[in-house]
Protein backbone atom coordinates (compact mmCIF):
# COMPACT_ATOMS: atom_id res chain seq x y z
CA UNK A 1 0.00 0.00 0.00
CA UNK A 2 1.54 3.14 -1.27
CA UNK A 3 0.93 6.35 0.92
CA UNK A 4 1.34 10.33 -0.01
CA UNK A 5 3.05 12.44 1.83
CA UNK A 6 0.67 14.21 3.13
CA UNK A 7 -1.17 10.85 3.80
CA UNK A 8 1.97 9.83 5.63
CA UNK A 9 1.92 12.81 7.65
CA UNK A 10 -1.01 12.82 9.15
CA UNK A 11 -0.96 9.10 9.97
CA UNK A 12 2.45 9.61 12.01
CA UNK A 13 0.97 13.47 13.25
CA UNK A 14 3.65 15.19 11.65
CA UNK A 15 4.31 17.82 9.01
CA UNK A 16 5.18 16.92 5.79
CA UNK A 17 8.38 19.09 6.23
CA UNK A 18 9.14 16.86 8.42
CA UNK A 19 9.09 13.57 6.52
CA UNK A 20 10.58 15.46 3.59
CA UNK A 21 13.73 15.98 5.52
CA UNK A 22 14.10 12.61 5.83
CA UNK A 23 14.05 11.59 2.43
CA UNK A 24 17.76 12.14 0.87
CA UNK A 25 17.88 11.36 -2.69
CA UNK A 26 18.98 7.35 -1.87
CA UNK A 27 15.94 7.31 0.33
CA UNK A 28 13.97 8.72 -2.91
CA UNK A 29 15.79 6.23 -5.37
CA UNK A 30 14.86 3.51 -3.58
CA UNK A 31 11.30 3.42 -1.60
CA UNK A 32 9.45 6.48 -3.65
CA UNK A 33 7.63 6.16 -7.36
CA UNK A 34 6.46 9.50 -8.69
CA UNK A 35 2.73 9.32 -10.38
CA UNK A 36 1.91 12.14 -12.27
CA UNK A 37 3.15 15.08 -9.74
CA UNK A 38 2.50 13.28 -6.73
CA UNK A 39 5.21 11.60 -4.83
CA UNK A 40 4.11 7.80 -3.60
CA UNK A 41 5.92 6.15 -1.00
CA UNK A 42 6.40 2.30 -0.82
CA UNK A 43 5.82 -0.08 2.20
CA UNK A 44 9.63 -0.77 2.83
CA UNK A 45 9.82 3.33 3.05
CA UNK A 46 7.04 3.79 5.27
CA UNK A 47 8.21 1.28 8.05
CA UNK A 48 11.35 2.96 7.79
CA UNK A 49 10.13 6.37 7.94
CA UNK A 50 7.66 4.94 10.97
CA UNK A 51 10.49 3.79 13.21
CA UNK A 52 12.73 7.48 12.65
CA UNK A 53 9.81 9.06 13.60
CA UNK A 54 9.12 6.42 16.58
CA UNK A 55 13.30 6.80 18.13
CA UNK A 56 12.10 10.72 17.11
CA UNK A 57 9.52 10.41 18.98
CA UNK A 58 10.93 8.16 21.64
CA UNK A 59 13.75 11.08 22.01
CA UNK A 60 11.02 13.87 22.13
CA UNK A 61 9.39 11.23 24.73
CA UNK A 62 12.64 11.44 26.76
CA UNK A 63 13.23 15.29 25.99
CA UNK A 64 9.65 15.67 27.66
CA UNK A 65 10.27 13.28 30.08
CA UNK A 66 13.26 15.48 31.05
CA UNK A 67 11.36 18.56 30.86
CA UNK A 68 8.98 17.02 33.46
CA UNK A 69 12.12 16.01 35.56
CA UNK A 70 13.81 19.44 35.25
CA UNK A 71 10.10 21.32 36.10
CA UNK A 72 10.04 18.56 39.12
CA UNK A 73 13.40 19.22 40.44
CA UNK A 74 12.59 23.15 40.09
CA UNK A 75 9.32 22.30 42.00
CA UNK A 76 11.60 20.89 44.83
CA UNK A 77 13.90 23.84 44.67
CA UNK A 78 11.12 26.37 44.99
CA UNK A 79 9.93 24.13 48.29
CA UNK A 80 13.79 23.25 49.30
CA UNK A 81 13.97 27.26 49.33
CA UNK A 82 10.39 27.90 50.48
CA UNK A 83 10.87 25.54 53.50
CA UNK A 84 14.71 26.95 54.02
CA UNK A 85 13.06 30.45 54.04
CA UNK A 86 10.40 30.18 56.64
CA UNK A 87 13.48 28.23 59.15
CA UNK A 88 15.19 31.43 58.72
CA UNK A 89 12.22 33.58 59.48
CA UNK A 90 11.53 31.34 62.55
CA UNK A 91 15.66 32.01 63.91
CA UNK A 92 15.30 35.52 63.23
CA UNK A 93 12.45 35.28 65.34
CA UNK A 94 13.88 33.44 68.34
CA UNK A 95 17.04 35.74 68.20
CA UNK A 96 14.38 38.60 68.02
CA UNK A 97 13.22 36.80 71.47
CA UNK A 98 16.84 35.96 73.21
CA UNK A 99 17.55 39.62 72.24
CA UNK A 100 14.63 41.03 74.42
CA UNK A 101 15.29 37.88 77.08
CA UNK A 102 19.19 39.58 77.27
CA UNK A 103 18.30 43.09 77.58
CA UNK A 104 15.65 42.36 80.26
CA UNK A 105 18.82 40.34 81.92
CA UNK A 106 20.98 43.25 82.05
CA UNK A 107 17.87 45.34 83.36
CA UNK A 108 17.52 43.63 86.23
CA UNK A 109 21.22 42.59 86.57
CA UNK A 110 21.59 46.56 86.92
CA UNK A 111 18.42 46.95 88.91
CA UNK A 112 20.40 44.57 91.53
CA UNK A 113 23.46 45.89 91.24
CA UNK A 114 22.04 49.12 92.39
CA UNK A 115 20.27 47.59 95.24
CA UNK A 116 23.36 46.00 96.37
CA UNK A 117 25.02 49.34 96.27
CA UNK A 118 22.13 51.15 98.31
CA UNK A 119 22.59 48.42 101.04
CA UNK A 120 25.89 48.47 101.43
CA UNK A 121 25.75 52.36 101.21
CA UNK A 122 23.10 52.03 103.78
CA UNK A 123 25.36 49.45 106.15
CA UNK A 124 28.42 52.07 106.08
CA UNK A 125 25.83 54.57 107.17
CA UNK A 126 25.10 52.11 110.44
CA UNK A 127 28.48 51.25 110.98
CA UNK A 128 29.17 54.29 111.49
CA UNK A 129 26.26 55.81 113.42
CA UNK A 130 26.85 52.61 115.92
CA UNK A 131 31.20 52.98 115.93
CA UNK A 132 30.26 56.58 116.89
CA UNK A 133 27.59 55.30 119.62
CA UNK A 134 29.74 52.79 121.43
CA UNK A 135 32.42 56.05 121.39
CA UNK A 136 29.50 58.06 122.98
CA UNK A 137 29.14 55.39 125.71
CA UNK A 138 32.71 54.89 126.18
CA UNK A 139 33.09 58.05 126.85
CA UNK A 140 30.13 58.17 129.14
CA UNK A 141 31.42 55.55 131.10
CA UNK A 142 34.37 57.27 132.00
CA UNK A 143 34.55 58.10 135.40
CA UNK A 144 34.54 62.23 135.82
CA UNK A 145 34.43 64.74 138.92
CA UNK A 146 30.95 64.98 139.86
CA UNK A 147 30.72 60.98 139.64
CA UNK A 148 31.10 58.56 142.57
CA UNK A 149 33.98 55.97 141.08
CA UNK A 150 32.42 52.45 141.53
CA UNK A 151 35.40 50.69 140.05
CA UNK A 152 35.22 46.88 141.03
CA UNK A 153 38.14 45.00 140.82
CA UNK A 154 38.35 41.63 138.60
CA UNK A 155 38.06 39.57 141.47
CA UNK A 156 35.46 40.56 143.35
CA UNK A 157 31.93 38.91 142.71
CA UNK A 158 29.08 40.08 143.52
CA UNK A 159 27.64 38.40 146.91
CA UNK A 160 24.66 35.54 146.64
CA UNK A 161 22.80 37.56 149.10
CA UNK A 162 22.30 39.60 146.07
CA UNK A 163 22.43 42.95 148.25
CA UNK A 164 24.79 44.78 145.95
CA UNK A 165 28.05 44.43 147.77
CA UNK A 166 31.12 42.35 146.38
CA UNK A 167 33.37 40.10 147.89
CA UNK A 168 36.86 38.60 146.74
CA UNK A 169 37.04 35.34 145.51
CA UNK A 170 40.58 35.23 146.14
CA UNK A 171 42.02 34.17 143.17
CA UNK A 172 44.00 36.54 141.40
CA UNK A 173 44.12 37.24 137.26
CA UNK A 174 46.86 36.64 134.97
CA UNK A 175 47.51 38.85 132.26
CA UNK A 176 45.70 36.09 129.56
CA UNK A 177 42.46 36.26 131.26
CA UNK A 178 42.26 39.90 131.04
CA UNK A 179 40.30 40.09 127.73
CA UNK A 180 37.76 38.27 129.60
Amino acid sequence: MELTIKELADELAVSKTAIRKHMDDKFRSTYTIKKGNKILIKDEGIELLKGQFKNQGATNTRKAEMETANETVAKDNRDQSHLLAEQLEDQRKQIEEKDKQIAELHQLLDQSQRLQLDVQNKLKQLENKSGNSTQTKTIEQTPTEHQSEDNIPDNYQPTSAGDGRFESTGRKKHWWQFGR
